[in-house]
């Protein structure tokens, strides 16, 4: 996928709710809910699991929330999450 391929993707998945439209660790919440908190961030271990917003194996950021979402992505597609973001 090329940049505007990722960014749209990111759109589609923030307005799904799929990925959040707020920082990870905004006030430690995700959407305003407590019980959304971020636990714990991993920066740097790969996973075997796909990346969330662009399907490749090994993503490198992984943010996990108090109800067990998992969010795994590349850092370079977290980048760009955060451009998207910040772009609303």
């Amino acid at each position: 996928m090329d940049h505007s391929e990722l960014r749209a993707r990111i759109r589609q998945l923030m307005a799904s709710g799929d990925l959040p439209s707020l920082p990870p660790l905004a006030n430690g919440t995700l959407s305003g809910s407590a019980a959304a908190r971020v636990t714990r961030v991993v920066i740097g271990r790969p996973t075997p699991d796909p990346c969330l917003i662009c399907g490749e194996a090994d993503p490198t950021v992984s943010y996990w929330y108090v109800k067990g979402k998992v969010l795994r992505i590349h850092a370079a597609c977290d980048a760009l999450w955060r451009q998207e973001r910040t772009a609303e």
